[in-house]
């Protein structure tokens, strides 16, 4: 059965310089745990678009995997998407989107959906389900706080725009 999970949340960090941490997968294994080595297959850039294709080798509790995706990364829209290649998944997408708000700051949009070939992977997966993407978000977030300038109010209610921003 495929796992889906939604993110979206406001952060105090522009839209482009999160872009450019998504796309950033080289340095994936620096503030991602679970990564514990990316190696770029291939890259190639045409009028803002970057695709990638990456091999990634992952570590959580007793597992260690490895599994290729590629990314189409668009900077003129601010999207990322990703798509499983090769590996121990049926399923793997995901799909990053990143609005620049009024204030500076940004309104993160992530969806993942996933499902194993093995059984007990699968197990692991559901059983987490809310954790993983929201886990996920948060080491992103950290890592930008850290690359990053602040940016935003916080104060400042942004909920009609947000809503708007569904439509």
């Amino acid at each position: 059965m495929v796992v889906e999970v939604r993110e979206r949340l406001r952060l105090f960090h522009s839209a482009d310089d999160l872009f450019e941490l998504v796309s950033d997968v080289r340095r994936y294994p620096d503030f991602i745990p679970q990564i514990t080595a990316m190696r770029l297959l291939d890259e190639r850039e045409e009028g803002g678009v970057r695709a990638m294709t990456a091999e990634a080798r992952v570590r959580y509790k007793f597992v260690t995997e490895r599994f290729t995706s590629r990314a189409i990364a668009d900077a003129t829209e601010r999207t990322i998407a990703v798509s499983f290649v090769a590996g121990p998944f049926r399923v793997l997408e995901n799909h990053w989107r990143f609005h620049p708000l009024s204030d500076g700051s940004c309104l993160v949009d992530f969806s993942i959906r996933a499902e194993f070939k093995n059984a007990i992977l699968q197990m692991l997966l559901e059983s987490n389900r809310e954790r993983a993407g929201r886990v996920l978000v948060e080491k992103f977030s950290a890592e930008a706080n850290r690359r990053y300038p602040a940016a935003g109010d916080p104060s400042r209610d942004l909920a009609e725009e947000i809503n708007a921003l569904s439509q």
